[in-house]
């Protein structure tokens, strides 16, 4: 492929038709413009054909002053195209770039460089309501799919002359537009200086969202543990960003992806700042004790049933015994049995319509709790048990890190049906090796609780009042020693 511009009008229009999709959409509109050939060039649909009328095409077609040939590019720009954003480029590249973006291209006779308009189409779903992350005491907006627009939401909400916003180019097959926007002085040199790293270190075909952004962002490819945030809310987005974090978001994507993120963090909700200090800490307390349910509520529950029955209380025993009675499966398939039925329940309630899916998540799990028990596949205390694990996974605000603890549950159960009470410590100590080795972009993962750092930790597990936690968590700031405390 040809780099560069030559003078040859019609060469440079076979270089740019033939890196550009040449669908019926593709305008080449040629006009007559002082006596010089121009082309002008679109696609139509992405680019606004409103704005290429009025603004390109019939400012040059009703010209009357005089315009000498060796000022044409320069008197163009200056003084008949009414675009505000008009750049020049003699690189094929990345006016084929361009085009596909939505800008138009103005090739003019015996001219080895281009004029590029920003003519984007900005017909987008207009500023709504999160469906995915309700608010109570937030901001009722959320992001769209117009990199631009969201930009702008960020920026009027953090009026900050060291919010810095750059660009970067991304995709071997499909390029994709990414932006990573922080606060310069508050985010910590080597944490972005990491960031950046990874981004331009990206080898990707295509990054149709920001679920593929995060998994080439991170090496350890079969991590369960999630190193980034996502949302769509922008008041959590400027919440992290004045923490000392960074955000990066996608062209054509309302979610944006928020990192480093470290363990603890994703059990905290964000209406936990709007409450008041003890019911703020009542939720959080919930929240851990749901985590600690989901991990080890169903492998106890089988531990003590196969290998410790005398530890159970004699009238509890005598219920279990009598529930299960003529039960033929063992108490390890009957709790996978329930589980796996309540996941495929899960995913077809995400896959459907949300009043579709909310009635089969009811329904459903109503029905086969009904029938399994009736049927004498399930004891009732199992049942009981599941049900319990299922709404404690309820309560976990992040659905990446609920996926994650409703993974670990599983080999949990193996290891309690294969070594009891041993192999429940024996995931444990595992789980806790895992967290402790991970970093994300220079920051450990499982800070500020390993390396500990006391005036972190108060506003992970508990939340003082605002007055004493609103400062920049010393965990994100590696590159700063800071005294043990």
């Amino acid at each position: 492929m040809i780099e560069k511009l030559t003078k040859n009008i019609y060469s440079n229009l076979d270089v740019i038709s033939a890196n550009v999709p040449s669908n019926l959409n593709f305008i080449k509109r040629e006009i007559i413009f002082k006596e010089h050939k121009c082309y002008i060039l679109f696609i139509s649909g992405i680019a606004d054909k409103n704005v290429i009328e009025e603004t390109i095409i019939k400012p040059l077609l009703t010209i009357k002053n005089h315009i000498k040939s060796e000022n044409l590019l320069d008197d163009m720009p200056k003084k008949y195209i009414f675009s505000s954003d008009i750049n020049v480029t003699n690189s094929i590249p990345d006016i084929c770039y361009e085009l596909l973006n939505g800008k138009t291209v103005i090739l003019v006779e015996n001219y080895d460089t281009a004029l590029v308009c920003n003519t984007i189409n900005d017909n987008y779903r207009q500023i709504q309501e999160s469906t995915n992350e309700k608010s109570i005491y937030g901001l009722r907006e959320s992001f769209t799919e117009n990199l631009n627009l969201n930009l702008t939401i960020l920026q009027r909400k953090v009026k900050n002359p060291n919010l810095k916003f750059e660009r970067y180019i991304v995709g071997d097959k499909i390029k994709t537009e990414l932006v990573l926007a922080y606060i310069d002085g508050i985010i910590d040199p080597l944490v972005l200086t990491n960031i950046k790293s990874k981004i331009t270190n990206i080898n990707a075909p295509a990054l149709i969202s920001t679920g593929f952004l995060e998994q080439f962002l991170d090496y350890r490819h079969y991590n369960i543990f999630p190193l980034t945030k996502s949302t769509e809310r922008p008041d959590k987005v400027v919440f992290d960003l004045l923490e000392g974090k960074a955000a990066i978001f996608i062209a054509e994507s309302p979610t944006v992806l928020i990192l480093p993120a470290t363990f603890l963090e994703f059990f905290q909700g964000f209406e936990d700042y709007s409450e008041r200090t003890i019911i703020a800490n009542f939720s959080r307390i919930m929240r851990f004790i749901a985590i600690i349910t989901i991990m080890i509520l169903e492998p106890i529950y089988l531990v003590l049933l196969i290998y410790n029955p005398e530890l159970f209380p004699y009238k509890l025993m005598s219920l279990i015994i009598s529930s299960r009675q003529n039960i033929p499966l063992p108490p390890l398939l009957e709790i996978l049995a329930m589980d796996v039925a309540v996941e495929i329940l899960r995913e077809g309630g995400i896959r459907l319509p949300n009043p579709v899916g909310t009635t089969l998540a009811i329904v459903g799990g109503i029905v086969i709790g009904e029938s399994a028990t009736k049927a004498g596949l399930v004891s009732y205390v199992t049942l009981f048990i599941v049900a319990i694990t299922v709404i404690s996974t309820f309560i976990i605000p992040n659905y990446q890190m609920a996926l994650t603890i409703r993974f670990i549950r599983f080999p949990m159960l193996i290891l309690g049906q294969m070594f009891g009470f041993f192999g429940l410590l024996i995931g444990f100590y595992f789980s806790l090796i895992q967290l402790t080795k991970l970093e994300t972009f220079g920051v450990p993962y499982f800070s500020p609780a390993t390396p500990f750092r006391f005036s972190d930790i108060i506003d992970s597990i508990i939340r003082l009042p605002l007055n004493k936690i609103l400062v920049e968590p010393k965990s994100l700031k590696p590159s700063k020693k800071s005294p043990k405390n």
